[in-house]
């Protein structure tokens, strides 16, 4: 029998102490992620040997994509650098990068060339969690980036509720955004997580407990939100925006 892997091993740990059910959708998955886990940790015979292909995991929300996505980062041997995020904050992240590279003097250039070189530096595996795109700032820049990233050996791992070819459906110059959608087919399996079942909710065993509240009426509201805020004193809050920018709220 072969030796599992440490995803393999927690996985069947969690199911066996009753954190998890055993689910048919999931342990594909996991099996999936197993072989990945594997060929990272094999060292590669040729310093220009390709990585190998990552999985981009879809399907319903609370199927389990996170969870299990979570487990393969959790349980990758030390000696792979990984990352997990969740897709926004990353892209939060190349912005902010994006600014600081363009305010310097010695700007000249691409500057996602380098942002790609440094993020893969300092992860092999990027593990992202509701892969999703709606803004054409991202839009426009992420087949520079992930070309830079693949090109480099990363390894790209993420979960999202639609497949690659639904990603900034209708948006703005989409036909720019294509070539990254194949550029995910080619370095990814694209991976259809099957389930029917929403996990979100399976701990709840009687609909009755769970609460729902909804304000219809804005005055009941506004009376509620006073009644709980009366008498508390406000505090000042600083929030950062990128471009070294800030506004005040009081709270």
């Amino acid at each position: 029998m072969a030796s599992q892997t440490a995803l393999e091993a927690a996985y069947r740990t969690l199911i066996s102490r009753g954190r998890l059910s055993h689910d048919n959708g999931q342990a594909a998955l996991v099996s999936r992620l197993a072989q990945l886990q594997t060929s990272l940790s094999q060292p590669r015979s040729k310093l220009n040997a390709p990585a190998p292909r990552g999985v981009y995991i879809y399907g319903s929300v609370g199927t389990g994509k996170s969870r299990i996505a979570d487990l393969f980062a959790a349980t990758l041997p030390a000696q792979i650098s990984r990352r997990r995020i969740h897709f926004h904050e990353f892209m939060l992240d190349v912005h902010a990068r994006l600014h600081t590279a363009r305010s310097q003097s010695s700007f000249r250039g691409d500057p996602l060339i380098q942002i790609g070189m440094d993020v893969r530096k300092e992860s092999q595996v990027l593990c992202f969690d509701e892969f999703q795109v709606t803004d054409i700032a991202d839009a426009m820049i992420l087949k520079r980036l992930f070309s830079v990233i693949w090109g480099t050996g990363g390894v790209l791992v993420g979960t999202s509720n639609r497949p690659p070819e639904k990603l900034y459906e209708n948006g703005l110059n989409r036909d720019l955004f294509v070539p990254f959608i194949h550029q995910i087919k080619d370095r990814c399996e694209v991976w259809k997580m099957e389930g029917q079942d929403d996990y979100r909710t399976k701990d709840i065993d009687d609909p009755a407990d769970r609460i729902e509240v909804l304000f219809l009426d804005h005055s009941r509201f506004e009376e509620s939100l006073h009644s709980q805020l009366s008498g508390q004193a406000l505090q000042h809050f600083e929030i950062a925006v990128h471009g070294n920018r800030g506004f005040s709220v009081s709270a």
